[in-house]
C-alpha cells in the first residue's frame, strides 16, 4: 500500500478513541487540555498554507500515542490545511515499516506528507527532547504528565515545514 492509500483507509481522530477503553478514553480530554501552546507556535502553525497530511500508526493503549497524537489533533483543529489520519499498529508494521525502510516499528510513528503523499518527515514515538533524558522513574513520570506536548508540536511543526 501506497502513503495515500493508508491515509485513506485511517480513522479519524473521534473513531480512533471511540474503540479505547473507557479508562483510555478518559485520558485523551485530560491531555488536550493539557496542550497549551505559546503564540508563536499557534502563528506558526496557522501560517502553513498547502495542504499536509499526517499518517499515523498507533493504537490507544500506547501512552506515547495518547500523548502524542493528541497533539497532531490538536494542530488539525488549528489549520485545515493540515488533515490526520490513524491506521493500527498492524498496519503500520505490515505496511509502514516496510515503507519507510524501519528496522523496528515503535508508536506512535507519524508520517507527515506533502499535498502529493510524498514524505517531508517522520516522528517516531516520543519527541527528541524527552528521549535525550536520562531513562528514570521521575523523567517518565515528568514526560507522562504531558510535559513535552509543547515538544511533539514543535517537532511536527519542524517536520512540516522542513
Amino acid at each position: 500500500m501506497t502513503f495515500k492509500e493508508l491515509f485513506q483507509v485511517g480513522q479519524k481522530f473521534e473513531d480512533y478513541v471511540e474503540v479505547a477503553s473507557q479508562g483510555e478514553r478518559e485520558r485523551i480530554p485530560k491531555n488536550y487540555s493539557r496542550i497549551e501552546l505559546p503564540m508563536d507556535l499557534i502563528d506558526e502553525i496557522k501560517e502553513i498554507q498547502d495542504r499536509v497530511y499526517i499518517l499515523a500508526s498507533g493504537e490507544m493503549w500506547c501512552p506515547d500515542c495518547q500523548l502524542n497524537i493528541t497533539v497532531a489533533k490538536k494542530i488539525t483543529e488549528i489549520n485545515d490545511n493540515i488533515k490526520l489520519s490513524i491506521i493500527s499498529l498492524g498496519r503500520g508494521r505490515k505496511y509502514l515499516m516496510p515503507l519507510l525502510n524501519l528496522e523496528e516499528f515503535k508508536i506512535p510513528t507519524m508520517v507527515i506528507l506533502d499535498k502529493n503523499f510524498n514524505q517531508l518527515g517522520l516522528f517516531l514515538e516520543q519527541p527528541k527532547t524527552a528521549k535525550e533524558l536520562e531513562k528514570n522513574a521521575e523523567n517518565e513520570l515528568f514526560y507522562l504528565k504531558g510535559n513535552f506536548l509543547n515538544d511533539t508540536a514543535r517537532e511536527l511543526v519542524q517536520l512540516i515545514k522542513g
